[in-house]
């Protein structure tokens, strides 16, 4: 691989545009404020699709994509496996020990009145960062870099990790401060895996996968049409 694979462009240009609207919000406003006026802005079919959409950051179906690139190539599923590892350490220890105990919006507005979507069980607890928008950018990411020298991927995963990452809000599971931590966390993790795998994991060997791919001898290709006919 050379160094200049895996820079996933498209995304990090997007991803960046996001990050200063994002924080040029914060600053203005006091936290709960934009939690509160997104949550006034519900309906039915944003309830289904925000619902069913935010199961895209569990961290449980990055397993999938990690065999699937196994058949790919290798070096494609350490890539995946390694910002796994990284985001996962960086967020447990960020919710368990640095900033345990820091109260959700169910927690923190409970004296507001906000509107509950149904059948979503609200977390009170250790809010920081969002692990579902961790994993999802992370994954999001790592997938653009493959797919680095194509534009149209890239944008669709970036919006796909944009809408989980609203959905965390949406559903009053995050606050925006929370999504944008662990947005940070998985497009982190997936450049130090980038930078893992292109020192240790360059080699021949890992370009090739568990798909055995049978090179064509042109002679032979002759040989079988001739016979064909």
């Amino acid at each position: 691989m050379k160094k200049k694979k895996y820079t996933a462009p498209v995304f990090a240009y997007l991803y960046y545009q996001l990050l200063i609207v994002l924080l040029a919000l914060l600053i203005q406003q006091e936290k709960g404020k934009i939690e509160l006026w997104i949550n006034n802005y519900h309906s039915i079919f944003a309830d289904i699709i925000f619902k069913n959409i935010t199961y895209l950051g569990d961290g449980i179906i990055i397993a999938v994509p990690i065999l699937i690139l196994l058949f790919v190539r290798y070096s494609y599923s350490i890539l995946l496996a390694w910002a796994t590892v990284i985001h996962m350490l960086v967020v447990v220890s960020c919710k368990q020990v640095f900033f345990k105990g820091i109260p959700r919006p169910a927690e923190y507005l409970m004296e507001s009145s906000f509107y509950a979507v149904p059948g979503v069980t609200l977390h009170h607890w250790n809010s920081f960062p969002s692990g579902h928008t961790a994993s999802v950018f992370m994954l999001a990411c790592v997938l653009a870099m493959i797919n680095s020298k194509k534009i149209l991927p890239q944008i669709i995963l970036f919006i796909i990790a944009v809408l989980v990452g609203f959905s965390r809000v949406y559903l009053m599971q995050h606050f925006v401060m929370d999504v944008l931590a662990g947005s940070l966390v998985g497009v982190w993790s997936a450049f130090a895996s980038r930078w893992i795998t292109l020192h240790y994991f360059s080699s021949k060997k890992f370009k090739k996968s568990l798909y055995p791919k049978r090179r064509v001898i042109l002679q032979d290709l002759g040989k079988t049409v001739v016979l064909q006919n």
